[in-house]
């Protein structure tokens, strides 16, 4: 072999060799630089994983202190609105508790007022209410008249007004218990009791009232000519009437009741006291609400409206108190519920049905 190609193949080979050399380092060094990088990768992925981990702890350490501070804020507002609470229902209930208490005040001071009246009143609005008429019931009507002749002022009383568009009717009431006999002598109940009265002396207006006083005895109350209750009634519209029309002109017609109001009481009349050429209608429970709807049509020519709301002012001012039925029921509401009674002497409180006799007339609630 010549030495030209001898040298070339070992030029040759040299080069191969000094390749592969080149390779082996260039690899390896390859393989390092990755090593490096992986283990560079891997601790700075550490790093970041723990930054993680303490970023995370930190945020759940600042969450539970900030939940835990806000709990204890809630909490405590929570216990302040509770105790603000409380006290306002303490407030409240103490308001409402003087308020019932002030309402019940003001109802037994209204109810002493009409003490003696109450029970009729409830008769009359039963009556009104039962006959469909549209009324005013005024009761306890207390006003000053003007006598020729007097001097010293006084008062007067009327028991009850029922004011319609076609009547106004005083009524008087009395709680009489027992047997009367109004304008009936005592001979047409029972012949023998004539021999007790001096019947031929007996005025055209009487009443005679008999009632147990005791278990032995008998109490006869006579009552005649101007003393009697029909005499009575008339005199009262007549000082009404002046005292209308001395304060606005005119003062419309009354016409006069005496109702014996006791739900006992036995009463025997013939429904009309006609003396002093006047009219007054005897009524007792059983038969007010004729008497009531008779009144409608059988006395003069009813008031005018302008007379009728003069009425009702002047039984206002007079404090007077006003139950409407018919159309007049939402307009005219006592605050004195119908059936309120006052209590007996020594009690604190009042309840319906209680007090000055019996209940008449269907259970109502309490307004």
């Amino acid at each position: 072999m010549e030495i030209p190609t001898l040298a070339l193949l070992v030029v040759v080979a040299a080069l191969l060799i000094a390749f592969a050399l080149t390779v082996w380092l260039l690899s390896r060094r390859n393989r390092r630089t990755r090593d490096e990088l992986q283990r560079r990768y891997a601790d700075e992925e550490s790093s970041l994983v723990e930054r993680q981990a303490s970023a995370t702890r930190e945020l759940q350490s600042s969450h539970s202190e900030t939940l835990a501070s806000l709990t204890t804020q809630h909490d405590t507002e929570i216990k302040q609105s509770l105790d603000a609470h409380e006290e306002q229902v303490r407030t409240l209930t103490a308001e409402r508790d003087a308020a019932v208490a002030a309402e019940e005040g003001s109802r037994l001071l209204a109810g002493r007022g009409l003490r003696w009246e109450l029970a009729s009143r409830e008769v009359l609005v039963d009556a009104c209410e039962a006959a469909g008429l549209d009324a005013i019931i005024a009761t306890n009507i207390v006003f000053s008249p003007h006598e020729e002749g007097s001097i010293a002022p006084y008062a007067a009383q009327l028991d009850h007004l029922v004011i319609t568009e076609k009547a106004v009717v005083l009524v008087d009431s009395k709680n009489w218990n027992g047997v009367i006999l109004d304008g009936r002598k005592p001979s047409s109940l029972a012949g023998a009791l004539g021999v007790l009265f001096d019947e031929s002396a007996l005025p055209a207006s009487y009443a005679i009232a008999l009632t147990r006083d005791g278990d032995e005895r008998l109490d006869v109350r006579t009552l005649l000519g101007s003393e009697s209750p029909a005499s009575r009634v008339r005199h009262q519209a007549r000082r009404f009437h002046r005292h209308l029309a001395a304060k606005h002109g005119s003062a419309p017609y009354l016409q006069t009741c005496v109702f014996y109001s006791h739900p006992d009481a036995r009463v025997w009349t013939g429904g009309l006291d006609e003396s002093a050429n006047a009219q007054t209608r005897i009524a007792s429970v059983r038969t007010i609400q004729k008497a009531l709807l008779d009144a409608q049509s059988g006395g003069p020519a009813g008031p005018s409206s302008h007379q009728l709301t003069q009425l009702v002012a002047t039984i206002r001012e007079l404090g007077s108190d006003l139950h409407g039925t018919g159309r007049f029921a939402s307009e005219f509401r006592s605050p004195v519920p119908l059936n309120f009674r006052m209590p007996a002497h020594g009690s604190t409180s009042a309840r319906a049905g209680s007090g000055d006799g019996p209940r008449i007339g269907s259970e109502r609630a309490r307004v």
